[in-house]
Formats: structure tokens, C-alpha cells, sequence
């Protein structure tokens, strides 16, 4: 991780990827290409998000200039932006609930299978102790 990126976002130039590195509570990394919504990742993908966007721009030279940002956000701010909608469960099936909470049990226990990253793995072991999945 720490793709900080030095470009001027609002100046002329090139085709670019701008990356803004995960901060503590980030949970989602949001890809947008020209201001519009390509990609949504779990945040431990971060890395993985910076490389597609990388070789997304290569492939792009000799078009219109497009600025492709990753950006490291925490629910709310994902929320906020209208990258994610503000009430998840709203209109969901009890049975689509149950999906929803194993999709999320399911990922919170790859985190910590698969992060090498201390904190990431912690989080994700309190959130399942908060949902009742570990005693």
C-alpha cells in the first residue's frame, strides 16, 4: 500500500491514475473513471485496485485525457458520495438479509485469512465478535 499520488488533479495533462491510500476505518476502495463509478473493492484489494487503474491507463494513451481516481473511503463517506446506498436493507427479503450478513461474514473472515496486515485482521475479528459470529 501507499500509492499516494503527487499530480495536480485540476491542472492540464496526461491521462492519470490518482490514488488516495487507505486511512483507519476505510472499509471500500471506489474506482471512477471521469467522475463516473467503475469499481467497487473491499479494502484489503487497495493494491489490486491501483494496478487495474494503472494498466486501465496504459492501454488508454491516445484518447481523451481521463483521470482515473482509487479512492479509500469508510462506509459513510461511500454512503455519502452515492457510491453505496444509504440504507443497505431497506427493501430486502429476510432471505436477502441472511445473504447479505453471510457475504459479509464471509469476507470479514478472508481478511483475516488472508490480510498481512495486523490491523485490517483486528477490525475484522471485532466486527465478528459485534455481530454475535464469535463468543
Amino acid at each position: 500500500m501507499g500509492h499516494l499520488s503527487q499530480h495536480n488533479l485540476w491542472g492540464p495533462g496526461d491521462n492519470r491514475v490518482v490514488a488516495l491510500p487507505p486511512s483507519p476505518g476505510d472499509l471500500f476502495v471506489v474506482t471512477t473513471v471521469g467522475g463516473k463509478l467503475a469499481l467497487v473493492h473491499p479494502i484489503d484489494e487497495y493494491d489490486k485496485a491501483v494496478s487495474l487503474a494503472n494498466a486501465f491507463i496504459h492501454r488508454w494513451r491516445g484518447r481523451p485525457v481521463a483521470t482515473i481516481k482509487v479512492l479509500s473511503l469508510t462506509l459513510q463517506e461511500a454512503q455519502a458520495m452515492g457510491y453505496l446506498p444509504a440504507n443497505l436493507s431497506q427493501n430486502q427479503t429476510p432471505e436477502q438479509r441472511a445473504e447479505a450478513r453471510q457475504f459479509v461474514v464471509s469476507n470479514l473472515w478472508r481478511i483475516i485469512r488472508d490480510s498481512n496486515d495486523a490491523k485490517p485482521r483486528a477490525e475484522a475479528l471485532d466486527l465478528l465478535r459485534s455481530m454475535g459470529e464469535l463468543k
